[in-house]
Parts: structure tokens; sequence; C-alpha cells
């Protein structure tokens, strides 16, 4: 199976299971399927007040399938249909992307969620972000599925989100590389400078969470595993496997070693791993979370 074939197909957890009929009706343009993506999830940080305490839970659905279901819980009318943000599912730029790349899947065009820091919600700051890539026939086209005209205008864009340049969106692997050499500082990197959340152990997620993306599975973005529990205590030889696997990570040429990588415990998905999702109380995690990759 070519590269592009494989992401034409649906992952565990892109897969939308008996809601995939509700994309037939659904364009196939990139810029009217973001649209859609964006009135069908909020971002549980955009909400004021913070999301009710009976919703912020949403934002753990791991699963596609899950997240319809939610959706047209909260209304059943058409994907095409615009929602107030009260009738939309909470969740976040991963689930933003997850919705488009299923959706692009669908279409039969090559699609992959990315794991990294957008340069562009804060001046000097690489923030925690997940984007779509998609195929348009030629190259890989990286796309911000959660700006909207608002968001635009608000994080003052002056890109077109449907083509997110390089330097605008630093995938996990790129990030670690950066900071390896010395061309940034790690603790610019993380979930934005009011926060503790950054520096290395970051990176180390990222590119764990790119890599993981990469091989189908497009986990959430407070998960924990592997290599991202031993961040704080790298000895040489895990930085200068972290080096190789982000090397592999940003070549396509390299593809056929993404599976090979994830096989490697310190890389591998087991059974059980770690979650610091928001939705729990601090003093609370981290939460162990079974996994179901088999998930009905």
């Amino acid at each position: 199976m070519s590269n592009l074939e494989y992401y034409q197909q649906q992952s565990v957890i892109t897969d939308p299971g008996p809601h995939a009929c509700l994309y037939d009706a659904l364009p196939s343009d990139i810029g009217e399927i973001c649209r859609i993506a964006r009135d069908l999830i909020v971002h549980y940080a955009t909400l004021v007040p913070n999301p009710p305490a009976n919703r912020i839970g949403e934002i753990d659905c791991r699963y596609l399938r899950a997240m319809l279901d939610r959706i047209l819980e909260l209304d059943d009318r058409p994907l095409t249909e615009s929602r107030g943000s009260e009738n939309r599912l909470v969740g976040c730029c991963r689930d933003h992307t997850v919705l488009t790349v299923s959706i692009l899947r669908h279409k039969g065009i090559p699609a992959r969620a990315r794991y990294g820091a957008s340069a562009y919600f804060e001046p000097g700051y690489f923030c925690d972000h997940v984007i779509v890539e998609y195929w348009n026939g030629a190259r890989w086209v990286g796309v911000d599925s959660e700006l909207g005209s608002y968001e635009i205008d608000m994080w003052k864009v002056e890109f077109n989100p449907l083509d997110v340049p390089a330097d605008q969106f630093i995938r996990g692997g790129a990030g670690w590389l950066m900071c390896r050499a010395g061309q940034a500082d790690p603790e610019r990197f993380g979930l934005g400078s009011g926060s503790t959340l950054c520096g290395w152990e970051f990176l180390v997620g990222e590119t764990l969470l790119d890599l993981a993306a990469l091989n189908g599975f497009e986990m959430l973005c407070w998960d924990s595993w592997g290599m991202t529990e031993k961040a704080p205590n790298l000895d040489e030889d895990d930085k200068a496997f972290l080096d190789e696997v982000a090397l592999v990570t940003l070549d396509d040429s390299r593809s056929e070693g993404w599976a090979k990588l994830m096989e490697d415990e310190r890389m591998s998905i087991p059974p059980a791993i770690l979650s610091y999702s928001p939705a729990a109380k601090p003093e609370d995690l981290p939460l162990e979370v079974v996994l179901d990759f088999a998930a009905d």
C-alpha cells in the first residue's frame, strides 16, 4: 500500500462508523469542510464562562464516532447546518482536525493529523496545536481547520489558513530539532507563556503524538505514555533516539520507518496510558486510561 493510499483509509480514531452515510451529502471543497468542522465543534478554552460541568467531559471523546454521536444528540440536523456554540461539541483543535481528516478520507482525499506548535497565537511563543495535512495532488498542504474569519482577525493571522506556511506551524519533531540545535528556546514551546506546561517535556510529547498520528493513532493532546513520561530524565541515548525519530517523521521519503519506530517500547502505545485531561481536577491527575483500539 502506498503512502497516499494509507491516508485515504480511516483509522480506528477517524472512522465515523454508522454515521459515514452523513458524509455523502457533504462537499469535497477543503474550505467548506473546514467551515462545517468549525460549526460543529467549539474549543473549550473559548467558552465564556467556562464549559458547564456536565459538558466539559466532551473534550475526552477519543473516537470520531463518539464525537458524532454527541454532535447529533445536541442537534440532529444535517452536518451542514450551522450551530450556535451551545449546540456544538465541546472540543479543541485536535477534534476539528480529526473531523476534517475523517471527512476528507471519506471523500477519497489522503489526509492526516499533525501535532506540534503554532507561531501565530502568541508573538514569540509556539503554542500547542494540531492541524490537518491533505494531499492536493502535488504536495501535502497544511490546513488549520479551526480558524475562521473571526479567529483570523482575533489572532492577526496574515496567511491563508488553508495553506499554513511551514514556519507558522512547527511539527513535533521540527520543534525538538530546533531546540536541540540551539535555534529556539524550549521554554517558548508549550500551552502558552502563562503555563508551566512547556519545555523539553512538551517537545518530547509532541514528537511522540505526531509519530502516533502518522501511524493512524490520532491521540488526545493530553495523552501521555512511553518516552513522554521519561522526559524529565532523558539520557544521551534517549536524546539521540528522539533526534532520529524527529528526522524520520519530517521526511515522507522515509515513511516506511514510521511504523517501525512505533514498535519501539519507548514509542509504542500500551493498553493503558496516562491522561492529563483539563476536564479532571488537578489533584486527580494523572488519570489512567485503558484504551480499546478495537472500539465499537
